[in-house]
Parts: structure tokens; sequence; C-alpha cells
């Protein structure tokens, strides 16, 4: 009977991991509803959050939810979606026993649905598959945790750990079936985190493309102390279809010109000639951001783990030789002082792709 309900959450699991990317800043829920062993309905965290993949299985299902079972990746919403919170809906379906594989550490609901389906003579059982919520929605957990965006710094590098020759003339390190997993990333990314040098030097457009068709406009956040970046950049070509957060220095007489673009314009203090990093992750917390994949140069990346912000790096590796006088990896420090754990690898051809999880 077990092999019938691990199947059940396995699918739940697939579902969510398949979404993962267009439910942001929400976690991605898969739902499972069956009976007499056979599927009746299935959800999935639409793209808005709202509503939730509980909320939509159960409105498939209908009629047909009395006495049946729930399989969910998450603890089901205390507080509100779109028709009561989901564990008020569970209660109204008639729905018999329900599987979470993971409770939600969100303060508004952790245990209090568990525990109020309990009181309702609903049998639950907790935590199978766990792990797999928890690898899923990483970035939904630490941020929770952390009240700051979880963050994967992406690099593609030489054998001998260079970005870039000194003029900055190569823009290809990684190859074509890399640089294709690097949209993979892109589309189960929130934000990316560049810098105004990274967009002076690259004009790069921040989407995400599937056979050379743009299909995501990523949001894009933009550390620019004195704001250099030019009003004319591709990044500001299409503010309609994404948010762009330019951070800068108080007082800056050209932040007012950015927002009449569209751009939301963060203005920090600077502190030791710096914008504070640390700051500007709270501030983008509170922004509602609580997922970046850095695609910037050696000197943020030296910065952003000085300062503990720094969760997974995501290593493209080419077998070419920059030479002493390229740009490095990490400004003032190298790769190997890093500590960090592997956790996976992928050939690319002659490339190889590392991830590693640092805090």
């Amino acid at each position: 009977m077990m092999s019938n309900h691990l199947k059940f959450i396995n699918l739940a699991h697939d579902i969510a991991s398949k979404n993962l990317g267009k439910t942001f800043p929400n976690p991605s829920v898969g739902c499972i509803i069956s009976k007499n062993n056979r599927i009746i309905s299935r959800g999935v965290t639409s793209s808005t959050g709202r509503p939730h993949a509980e909320e939509i299985a159960l409105k498939k299902a209908g009629k047909k939810s009395a006495g049946a079972t729930m399989y969910v990746t998450l603890e089901p919403c205390f507080h509100s979606s779109q028709n009561g919170s989901c564990t008020d809906q569970i209660l109204r379906s008639g729905i018999k026993e329900v599987y979470i594989s993971c409770i939600d550490q969100d303060p508004r609901t952790k245990n209090k649905s568990i525990n109020k389906l309990k009181r309702n003579k609903i049998k639950v059982i907790i935590g199978i598959q766990k792990d797999k919520t928890l690898s899923t929605n990483n970035f939904f957990f630490k941020s929770l945790l952390n009240k700051k965006p979880f963050t994967k710094v992406k690099m593609a590098i030489s054998s001998d750990d260079k970005i870039a020759w000194s003029n900055y003339q190569s823009k290809w390190i990684s190859n074509s079936k890399s640089r294709k997993y690097v949209h993979d990333l892109r589309s189960k990314t929130q934000a990316i985190l560049t810098t105004s040098k990274t967009i002076l030097k690259d004009n790069p457009r921040f989407t995400v493309r599937k056979n050379n068709k743009i299909i995501k406009y990523l949001n894009v956040v933009v550390i620019d102390k004195n704001l250099n970046t030019p009003l004319n950049t591709k990044l500001l070509k299409n503010l309609h279809e994404r948010r762009v957060i330019i951070v800068t220095s108080k007082n800056n007489p050209r932040s007012q010109k950015f927002k009449q673009l569209g751009c939301e314009v963060l203005e920090m203090k600077i502190e030791n000639n710096k914008l504070n990093l640390k700051k500007i992750f709270t501030h983008l917390y509170k922004l509602k951001i609580s997922d970046l994949l850095v695609e910037a140069g050696g000197i943020l990346f030296a910065d952003l783990i000085k300062n503990k912000l720094v969760n997974e790096i995501h290593l493209f590796r080419a077998p070419i030789i920059i030479g002493e006088k390229g740009i490095p990896v990490i400004e003032g420090n190298t790769l190997k002082n890093i500590k960090k754990k592997l956790i996976e690898t992928i050939k690319f051809e002659d490339n190889l792709y590392s991830k590693y999880k640092v805090n």
C-alpha cells in the first residue's frame, strides 16, 4: 500500500519541480487527489502564486473529493487563499486523509494547518519525501529563514580560474551547450543581480531563450552607485515585461530619469565609498525578491563572499588557459579558499559544470 502513497507523492513532486521558476516569491507546490488508488485530480501553484495547488486540485475534483486522499508537497496554507485557507477548503471537501511532505516554515501556517486537520478527525501523515520539497523550494526556505534573497553565483571560467582576457575581447568562454544550460538556470530564477560595469561592458538583455526565441524577460537588480547605466541599454527596452530595480546612492540627480522610464530606484546611503550589500539584500527581500542569480564580475563575487551572501556557486569550466594577466574569477581571493561543498557535476562536451553549496 505504501508504494501507492509514494507513487502519488512523487507525482506531486514532479509537477511542483516542473513548475519551479513560475511562482516567485511563493514556493512551487504540487498536489494530487486520489480515490480508490486512482488519481481524480491534480494541481500546482499558479503563476501568480494564487490559487494554490490544493485549491486548484479540489476545484477540479468537485464532489469526488469526499472520502478521497490528498498528497501535497508542502503543508496547506492556514492563511487565506482565494476561497478561504486551503485547510478550510480541505475540511469542506470531505477529504479523509492528507499526506504532507514538509511542514511550512511560514509562521502564518507552520503546524497550524496540520493541527487543525487533526482536530477535525482528518488523518495526517507527514514527512514522506520531505527532502524533495526542501530541494525544489530551497530558495523559499532559505530566504524565509534569513530574510534575504537566496543567491546563486554563475561564472564561466578557464582552467586557470579566469573569466576574461585583460582586454575583455572574448565574449564567450563556455561552449554552446553550457550556455543553453544557463538559460535553464535562468528560467528557474526570480531575478538577475548585476552591476553597471557588466551592463556597460556587455550590454546584456538578460532573457531566457529557447530555440533562439525569447520566452522570458528576467527581473534585474543593478548595483550602480553612480548611475552609470546608459538609458538606451538593451535592459531598459522591455520594462513592460519585467521589473528593473536600480540600486544607487542617495540624492543622485539622474534617479528621476530612470523612474520615468519605469525602473524602481532604491536609494541607499554610501558607506566606506560603497553600497552596503547586506542592507541591499534586506531591502530586496522586503520588495519580495527571494531568489537571485548573479551575473557579474569578480569584484561583486568577492564582495558577496566577504559578506556571506552566497548560497550556491555554479561554475562552467572550459579547457582553455588565459594566463596570469587575465581577469580573475574572484577579485583578491581564490575559489580554493571558499568553503564549499560539491553537489552536482555535468559534462557539456569539453566543458565541466559544477554546482556547489556555500551557505
